[in-house]
């Protein structure tokens, strides 16, 4: 699935540098879980790789990022899997705006937005399938054309497009 392949190309943007809102609690939740693997990128380190880029988009963007979080459940069990499913559906209640949401052949994308005064403060991405959950989190200060841009120059990329 295309979108999918967006979507972690932007995770991956972001991991391109060097090395209590609910989406917090979502990784409280599940971090713990046997099988789950949990990376955190903080603010230091995202600071410290921001000496390092330049002006490209995604350069841009990475330079707005303060942390990432990734939570990988492939490896948990499917009941795990289906309560992660449960509490991503009802992150659109508690202070989230849906930004995209696709459902194709029982994979699920779900990518949600925490903004405050027109700022995207938040970016939670919620990947989830039979056999595999990811869970995505960035923080900074973002704006939606930020992540049009993004999103339109690795899809234009990956289409033969500039």
């Amino acid at each position: 699935m295309h979108i999918k392949t967006y979507i972690l190309t932007l995770l991956l943007l972001c991991l391109g540098m060097p090395a209590l809102a609910q989406g917090d609690a979502l990784f409280d939740e599940f971090k713990r879980e046997r099988n789950a693997e949990y990376v955190k990128i903080p603010a230091i380190v995202t600071a410290m790789g921001k000496l390092f880029m330049g002006n490209e988009p995604e350069d841009k963007f990475a330079k707005k990022v303060r942390t990432v979080r990734v939570l990988d459940m492939e490896k948990c069990s499917a009941g795990v899997k289906r309560r992660f499913d449960r509490r991503v559906a009802a992150l659109a209640h508690k202070g989230y705006e849906t930004m995209v949401r696709v459902n194709d052949d029982g994979e699920k994308v779900h990518i949600y937005a925490r903004i405050k005064n027109k700022v995207i403060r938040e970016l939670l991405i919620a990947c989830s399938e039979e056999k595999d959950c990811t869970l995505v989190q960035i923080k900074g200060r973002f704006n939606r054309d930020d992540i049009a841009r993004v999103v339109n120059e690795q899809t234009g990329h990956k289409h033969g497009h500039h």
